[in-house]
């Protein structure tokens, strides 16, 4: 007869632990039967397949990369804006050169031409003084100054110069005086004359916001190069010639003289 002791050691030992949880969800290969040994290769051959698939590819992979080490952060990639301005310009360059003619040629001489206050020259100003009738000098230079070389003397055009200093504290008593030295400011165009260039450009554009019909500002001025006093011998007739204090003395001097030789 077997004794106990001996039945007893050779039954196999019971598992008297509960196994846990981590241990029942992924079964050990050894105990599987061999259905399950079979869909767990099925699985792991079907992910190698795919990853594989993704490495092979250029387009997947790069697109897989890219967005695992480039997320989104919400910023313009400047250089890929950049690149693109650079592709649009070599692939129409016709349409970029117009488009830069137009707009550092074309626009700044159309709103030149539709502007009514205009640099002139000295020769045009004198031209538009004796033809048209509603055009009138407007000399702007200071008392002080014109001491020392008198406005352009346009008796002989039926005319005269209209002579009030300008002030750039005190632009709206300047547009005041001016407005009252004319009888009919919508309808009058200007030619301003300054010493040099000096505050021209902006009494005309002054006038022009001020209802005058248009204004001109002669370039050069009086003195300046091309100015009135520069052109006045050789382009001007002598009645319109300014002359300088000491010459005007002189000429009084040698009328004064003549006068009285003839009495």
């Amino acid at each position: 007869m077997t004794s106990l002791p001996m039945i007893l050691a050779s039954s196999p030992p019971r598992n008297l632990t509960k196994p846990s949880s981590s241990t029942s969800q992924f079964p050990n290969p050894v105990q599987s039967s061999p259905k399950q040994l079979g869909n767990l290769s099925n699985k792991t051959h079907l992910s190698l397949t795919i990853s594989q698939l993704i490495l092979t590819s250029p387009v997947l992979a790069s697109e897989s990369f890219d967005s695992i080490s480039d997320p989104p952060t919400g910023k313009i990639d400047l250089e890929s804006v950049l690149v693109t301005i650079d592709n649009f310009f070599n692939k129409y360059p016709f349409f970029v050169a117009g488009c830069t003619f137009m707009y550092l040629v074309v626009y700044p001489a159309v709103i030149f031409y539709l502007r009514k206050y205009k640099p002139i020259s000295a020769v045009n100003a004198f031209r538009k003084l004796k033809n048209e009738p509603d055009s009138q000098l407007l000399d702007i230079r200071d008392d002080k100054t014109l001491a020392l070389l008198a406005s352009p003397n346009l008796r002989f055009l039926g005319k005269s110069s209209v002579q009030v200093p300008f002030s750039e504290s005190d632009e709206e008593g300047f547009l005041r005086r001016v407005k009252g030295s004319f009888s009919d400011p919508e309808n009058t165009v200007v030619c301003v004359l300054d010493n040099f260039d000096g505050n021209s450009s902006k009494v005309a554009e002054l006038l022009i916001e001020d209802g005058f019909k248009e204004a001109y500002y002669i370039r050069g001025g009086a003195r300046g190069k091309n100015g009135w006093l520069a052109i006045q011998e050789e382009l001007l007739p002598p009645p319109v010639h300014m002359f300088t204090a000491k010459n005007v003395k002189s000429s009084n001097n040698n009328e004064a003289s003549i006068v009285g030789t003839e009495n």
